[in-house]
């Protein structure tokens, strides 16, 4: 049942939606008395699966609520829109109480990119006083570097090559992300030195995901490939296509495109996220 308080605001009694399988990223944003679960799943530069989950934390009797906006790259978004076409939704009923949704792809209008998501979290409305608030932005890092490595089929491979008009392996992974709009720019690194990063930024996560950077790294399984993911080997680094495909500049005689991702013994499968606030 839901019950509308003001404008813009939906509080619900505890529902549930089914989570997403093999999100692309699953982290927890809250503070003392509301806690989300939020999942993405990024399609593409245009759309993601969300999925949400909202729980009441506290026993000051105070309103949960949760807020979602996908952000273009200039900041411009559109809004989530909840049950009883609401973009702000609270969980009523107290502590223990929750609230879930979403799961269905969203191709949000009113924005080019879907550059990153962005959730605030609070633990009471105006009305009741609110005791914290936090805001963390979910970047679609992966899809979108690879999309602008797509962009560069049919230029040439030439060794120690980073763009715009020629590229080798991993120039063309650094030269794809330093064109990704708010992606923090890195410096040039071999395959080997991008591996090397990737292992340690991955090394350094809590469990939870909650201490991921604005630049940062997971490690993911072969099972859990997603569109995107980079695969690292013995001096090479390309894009993970699906279908089991490898893109990425490979050599002089094949230059940019694809090749099987088991053409040799892959050595770690890792996804580029990043998230701030």
């Amino acid at each position: 049942m839901l019950v509308s308080l003001a404008a813009g605001l939906a509080v619900a009694s505890p529902a549930a939606a089914a989570p997403i399988s093999n999100p692309s990223l699953e982290i927890p944003v809250g503070c003392p008395g509301a806690r989300a679960v939020i999942q993405v799943e990024w399609e593409g530069t245009r759309s993601a699966k969300v999925h949400w989950e909202l729980s009441d934390t506290g026993a000051d009797g105070k309103t949960p609520l949760i807020k979602m906006v996908a952000r273009d790259a200039d900041g411009s978004g559109t809004s989530w829109v909840f049950r009883n076409d609401e973009v702000v939704f609270g969980v009523g009923g107290g502590k223990g109480s929750s609230a879930s949704g979403g799961g269905g792809s969203w191709d949000p209008a009113g924005i080019a990119q879907f550059n990153h998501l962005e959730v605030k979290v609070s633990n009471g409305t105006t009305a009741e006083g609110t005791d914290c608030s936090i805001v963390r932005k979910i970047y679609n890092f992966s899809r979108l570097a690879y999309q602008y490595a797509l962009n560069q089929s049919g230029k040439p491979y030439v060794f120690g090559a980073e763009g715009p008009n020629a590229f080798d392996c991993s120039g063309l992974v650094y030269y794809t992300y330093n064109f990704v709009p708010n992606f923090p720019t890195w410096s040039r690194m071999s395959s080997a030195q991008q591996q090397s990063w990737a292992q340690s930024a991955a090394g350094d996560n809590n469990a939870d995901l909650t201490n991921l950077k604005s630049r940062d790294a997971i490690r993911v399984s072969r099972g859990h490939l997603k569109v995107g993911d980079l695969v690292f080997y013995s001096g090479h680094v390309g894009y993970y296509a699906g279908s089991g495909l490898l893109y990425s500049a490979m050599s002089p005689s094949a230059g940019i495109g694809y090749t099987s991702v088991d053409y040799a013994t892959p050595l770690g499968y890792y996804r580029v996220v990043g998230v701030t606030g």
